[in-house]
């Protein structure tokens, strides 16, 4: 199951390959096994991962695909500060943010970030969850990351009734083990590092230090936020699915016996590699600020497109006895599917990208 690196290195830097190595040893077991990587995290370069709090949008990109090359499902297993992480740096104080990143990185934690809703998917404009003025959060998330096993996070609720009520909320160890606090995990077909979960929060005491951004104007205190954190992380999703598509493309080299298969291999690739250029600007812009909506919807749309794409070739690229049998290839073939709902579907890019195209600002 180990890949050839000599082939990697032209796509990826070295620093990466002796993690994604790994995460490509362990992309079996971890579909039954969540915390198998946790054995390993005092390998190099590991701390990158569960310890940072400085990364730019670019360098995320990178490391995702680099590491998502290895086993996109692993990676998601880690721990880290993820997607709360991001939002913390956007809109907590500084106190708040020390209280996030040393417990992640001390304790090694796992961290999630609640928005979607059972009877609301992932209209975060409109959250029925609520914090009330008693500071008790009544409140129902789903598909959830890691959030039956996370220790510290964040969740988007309701404070009032007006556009300006919505709020993060820090969810820390006390809030996340209270009594009125359900986790369970929800069965997945595919990516099952993610550990997606159902959350449920029966009166569950907050204190006002826990809401972020109190110090900001309230415009900028909660879905302007939480935009700008999904444009943060969405070319870390595009990322992983292109190094999920260039794995299946790397896998596929020794069985192309045919011309048409050579041919199309070519073909992949190089759109492969257009995609990745798209998606390494998008992410340059959002690193000079310039929140550019269209360009990172069209990123993610052109990248879970292709990676779905390439797994539809695979068996006339590696042969159907080969794409059949091979448990590897079926794991990685079913991963790619993931990515088209994470960070927005293709429906809500394809909407970014005309109202980008029609922006006076264009």
């Amino acid at each position: 199951m180990n890949f050839d690196r000599s082939v990697a290195l032209t796509h990826y830097d070295e620093k990466w390959l002796d993690l994604a190595q790994l995460f490509r040893s362990l992309s079996l077991e971890v579909l039954n096994d969540r915390d198998v990587v946790l054995e390993h995290l005092d390998r190099p370069y590991f701390d990158e991962i569960y310890a940072d709090r400085t990364s730019t949008c670019f360098e995320r990109a990178r490391m995702y695909e680099g590491l998502s090359y290895g086993d996109p499902s692993v990676l998601l297993s880690c721990p880290g500060p993820s997607l709360s992480g991001i939002v913390l740096r956007e809109l907590g104080s500084q106190e708040q943010q020390d209280q996030f990143f040393d417990h992640v990185s001390r304790q090694r934690a796992r961290t999630c970030m609640a928005v979607t809703e059972p009877e609301k998917g992932s209209d975060a404009g409109n959250p029925t969850s609520n914090l009330n003025g008693d500071h008790q959060l009544q409140a129902e998330k789903w598909l959830v990351g890691n959030g039956r096993e996370a220790t510290m996070g964040t969740i988007v609720v309701r404070t009032g009734p007006g556009p300006y009520s919505i709020v993060v909320v820090m969810l820390t160890p006390e809030t996340l083990s209270h009594a009125g606090t359900f986790r369970q995990l929800l069965p997945l077909a595919g990516l099952q590092g993610t550990g997606l979960s159902h959350l449920y929060f029966d009166n569950v005491p907050v204190e006002p230090e826990q809401i972020l951004g109190m110090h900001r104007r309230p415009l900028e205190r909660g879905m302007h936020a939480v935009i700008k954190t999904f444009y943060r992380m969405r070319p870390c999703v595009c990322a992983m699915a292109l190094g999920n598509a260039q794995a299946l493309l790397d896998h596929a080299l020794p069985y192309l016996k045919t011309t048409s298969a050579r041919e199309l291999h070519r073909a992949l690739q190089s759109q492969t590699d257009s995609a990745r250029a798209l998606n390494h600007h998008a992410a340059q812009r959002i690193d000079d600020q310039i929140f550019d909506g269209a360009a990172v919807s069209l990123a993610k749309a052109c990248a879970t497109e292709l990676a779905e794409k390439v797994a539809r070739s695979m068996p006339l690229l590696t042969g159907t006895a080969h794409f059949l049998t091979n448990t590897w290839l079926q794991i990685a073939t079913t991963n790619v599917h993931g990515y088209e709902w994470m960070e927005g579907s293709l429906d809500m890019q394809r909407l970014n990208i005309v109202a980008g195209y029609h922006s006076p600002a264009k």
